[in-house]
């Protein structure tokens, strides 16, 4: 039994991982071996297609097979040069979207019976994203197994995770195998036997991924983080800073939105949104004609003295030079995300550190607590909230990343954005201004 053990599970696992890897190896088990048994049953559809057993040409479906397989490779290495940096800021959202993609070509690979004559076109779209699901697992799977880690023990939790998978893809094959064996072998009998398999495969990666927690910053992430450590006192009605709420990555992990990428911080009641990075150009696109309960109306005057006023502020703010490397707005009548009190917008220079992002975050956060706080108040001006958050986030910021570093947040990278949303802001513009 120990030797097994020793064989599944990394060295004094008992001391060397977090308690959360056993749920994630638990339920990546039973993934991996329904996954083996769901792609048994896509093989046997794919050979009843070309009708071996029935006739076929040997060497006619060993050129496709060929085919579909090199078509395939090529896809995933487009895939990999388009994700670039996202392996890292998302390993959850990619990892169970990965599976998706399996179990979507999968689908597709039992439907060629339906449509023999169409087995090379079908076979090389499923084989697409099969490899691109492979290459997302693949690429994701050192963020996730380092979360894991207690000690430098990465190597051996990785292979210990390489036999675990090898497990249970031998089960789940034999496992596939013996249920083409017994049933008769037609399209119908297939599906039946592989639909459930298929669903139970992908709830049980979705399982498994609720037990991993992950150290970087991505805007999600930082929403979770910084949710309550950010307040405003009722006493005096100023913002202030409490690290004692600040939350921890694996508080974050229980709450994590990872099925969908978002780079916003969603409204809620009279919070407005934050929307990271999001293309200058399309802003116009998402002003709604009518404009919801409470909120006001939106035209082309207010949407362009927002964004000159984010590009192009005034060289002193609340008695503070500014310098910074980001870029804040505010839209009071948009509603996009359904918003009832606006939109705060932030994007990044194309010379921004992580210190940076950072403190544009913090900013933009603050401003947003402001701006909830004074919702149904007309005498309070948004530059003037806006100075205050400013003032606050630079004042308070030291104290705020000492908070992110205690709480076990890894603060060397944060992803916010992709390099390409970066924006250049010409000087001549600003000097004019001055």
């Amino acid at each position: 039994m120990q030797s097994a053990l020793e064989a599944f599970l990394p060295a004094d696992y008992r001391t060397s991982v977090t308690t959360e890897y056993f749920g994630y190896m638990k339920w990546q088990f039973v993934h991996n071996t329904l996954g083996s048994a769901s792609g048994v049953l896509a093989t046997q559809a794919m050979l009843y297609a070309m009708g071996l057993g029935a006739g076929a040409l040997p060497l006619s479906a060993a050129l496709n097979w060929v085919i579909k397989d090199g078509v395939g490779q090529l896809g995933g290495v487009f895939y990999a040069t388009v994700m670039g940096q996202k392996f890292d800021s998302d390993p959850k959202h990619l990892r169970f979207w990965s599976a998706v993609w399996l179990q979507l070509s999968t689908w597709l690979e039992m439907l060629t019976p339906l449509a023999p004559h169409l087995f090379l076109p079908i076979g090389c779209i499923a084989n697409v994203g099969k490899n691109i699901s492979w290459l997302a697992m693949s690429a994701t799977k050192a963020a996730i197994n380092k979360s894991f880690c207690l000690t430098h023990n990465l190597g051996d939790l990785t292979a210990k995770h390489g036999s675990q998978a090898t497990a249970a893809g031998l089960l789940g094959t034999a496992a596939g195998v013996i249920v083409g064996a017994t049933v008769d072998l037609s399209f119908y009998t297939l599906i039946v036997g592989f639909v459930p398999i298929s669903l139970a495969s992908l709830w049980a990666n979705y399982k498994s991924l609720m037990y991993t927690v992950t150290p970087t910053l991505n805007v999600e992430r930082a929403r979770g983080m910084i949710q309550d450590a950010v307040n405003i006192n009722n006493t005096d009605g100023q913002l202030m800073l409490d690290p004692g709420k600040m939350k921890t990555p694996r508080e974050v992990s229980v709450s994590e939105r990872f099925m969908r990428n978002t780079r916003c911080f969603h409204p809620e009641h009279m919070f407005p949104g934050i929307v990271v990075s999001f293309d200058i150009g399309k802003i116009h696109k998402n002003l709604a004609r009518k404009p919801l309960s409470g909120s006001t109306a939106v035209n082309n005057n207010q949407l362009a003295n927002m964004v000159e006023n984010a590009f192009y502020p005034s060289p002193t703010i609340n008695n503070m030079e500014w310098t910074e490397k980001y870029y804040v707005g505010y839209l009071a009548g948009c509603t996009l995300n359904r918003s009832r009190n606006g939109n705060v917008y932030l994007w990044f220079s194309t010379q921004a550190t992580t210190e940076d992002m950072l403190l544009g975050l913090y900013h933009a956060a603050a401003l947003r607590l402001l701006l909830a706080d004074a919702s149904g108040n007309k005498q309070c001006n948004a530059d003037d909230m806006f100075g205050r958050a400013y003032r606050f986030a630079r004042l308070t910021f030291a104290d705020f990343v000492e908070a992110v570093v205690m709480s076990g947040w890894d603060t060397t990278t944060v992803y916010f954005g992709k390099k390409a949303d970066l924006v250049q802001v010409e000087q001549i513009s600003m000097q004019t201004k001055q």
